[in-house]
């Protein structure tokens, strides 16, 4: 598999990173999970051909995670997409369809034919040749997904928002490459909205992934990188980065 960070960013506008968005490749074929604002523009920067897309995948429905979903539909449309196209989420994506294409943008309805899925907290399908399963994150009261995704033998795990969670620690256990939020420093925040340094160190050094990527940093995150880096690497072997867009990783 061939990992793609499209957006590495957070709603809090940085000219170097857009919002969250990572393609997976295999053999010809992708999926996207989540595509916030900016992910569109990162993918015409790949090479990827758009009509090869198996699916979709939104961790959950604040805006940063989904807002180019319809300029990629039109995208498709314009681009002569003639397949279904799968889109997982949490139960609500039901309503958000419904608030898209019945009431925001109905002109599209018929455009691109989508299938919704519905995911369970503990989920797995099968998304063309990638097997894609699923926790509950924890993300204030939102209901929302981190992904596991897995071919030929390898694993990714995309957090996409969570503060500290059990949950993702068994669900990264031992995975090739875990790409993990780190949206703030350490220091005072809300508790379980999103995860600082000191809490992914706890995070790594029980999951023990081989790589670690963050991803979802805000800027204060990224100047401190060295800083960030080396709390995140106090107890553990895996190899830790910092993520940038369109950092291109071998799975």
């Amino acid at each position: 598999m061939k990992v793609t960070l499209l957006g590495t960013g957070t709603s809090f506008p940085d000219p170097e990173r857009v919002q969250s968005g990572v393609m997976i490749e295999s053999d010809g074929s992708y999926i996207l999970i989540d595509i916030g604002s900016g992910v569109l523009h990162r993918l015409t920067q790949t090479d990827v051909d758009l009509t090869s897309l198996e699916g979709v995948f939104i961790s959950h429905f604040h805006i940063d995670h989904w807002s180019d979903f319809m300029t990629l539909l039109q995208t498709l449309w314009l681009g002569g997409f003639e397949r279904n196209l799968p889109v997982y989420a949490p139960p609500v994506i039901k309503e958000w369809m419904r608030g898209l294409f019945e009431v925001a943008v109905p002109f599209y309805r018929d455009k691109i034919l989508i299938e919704p899925h519905a995911l369970a907290e503990m989920d797995a399908v099968q998304c063309g040749s990638f097997t894609v399963s699923t926790c509950p994150t924890i993300h204030s009261d939102h209901d929302s997904r981190a992904f596991k995704v897995e071919k030929d033998g390898k694993t990714v795990v995309v957090t996409s928002d969570t503060g500290f969670s059990r949950d993702v620690i068994e669900l990264a256990r031992d995975v090739n490459l875990l790409i993990h939020e780190c949206n703030w420093l350490d220091g005072p925040h809300p508790e379980g909205v999103h995860t600082s340094p000191s809490e992914l160190m706890q995070v790594v050094e029980q999951s023990k992934p081989m790589k670690v990527v963050l991803t979802h940093m805000m800027p204060d995150v990224v100047r401190n990188k060295e800083k960030v880096i080396s709390i995140i690497k106090r107890r553990t072997n895996s190899e830790v980065i910092m993520g940038e867009d369109l950092m291109q990783i071998d799975v």
